[in-house]
């Protein structure tokens, strides 16, 4: 396992001006967050029966998207815009973090150990 799969996920955030245009390779449980402008957002291209079809929808400030179809997003700003994109932790570090927590919560259970409150979905236990 590398390193870098044991990060938490990080936000990083895009400041598009108007008429700018941003392409993300993204996977599915990435989290979307338009803080202030307005956007045009293409999702990845989809099979609709046997043709090629991309969906077209303006997002505006305040929306917020949980990815669904891995692959090339796209968006175009109408205006100046902030996009905040939150990447999804990698299998290995939701794997083990759920190896230790689970650890974590088989030994508290042992007699003579005093009990530990579980913690909060997604933090690591020491």
């Amino acid at each position: 396992m590398h390193p870098d799969d044991l990060t938490p996920p990080a936000t990083v955030t895009h400041t598009l001006a108007a008429g700018q245009c941003l392409s993300l390779q993204l996977r599915r449980g990435d989290r979307l967050w338009l803080a202030r402008g307005r956007l045009q957002a293409r999702p990845p291209a989809q099979w609709l029966g046997e043709r090629l079809w991309q969906p077209v929808a303006v997002w505006a400030e305040g929306h917020q998207d949980l990815v669904q179809d891995a692959g090339e997003w796209q968006w175009q700003a109408l205006s100046a815009a902030t996009l905040r994109l939150q990447r999804r932790a990698p299998l290995g570090a939701r794997l083990w973090g759920w190896l230790v927590g689970g650890w974590g919560r088989l030994t508290a259970r042992w007699p003579g150990r005093p009990a530990r409150a579980p913690s909060p979905p997604g933090t690591w236990r020491r």
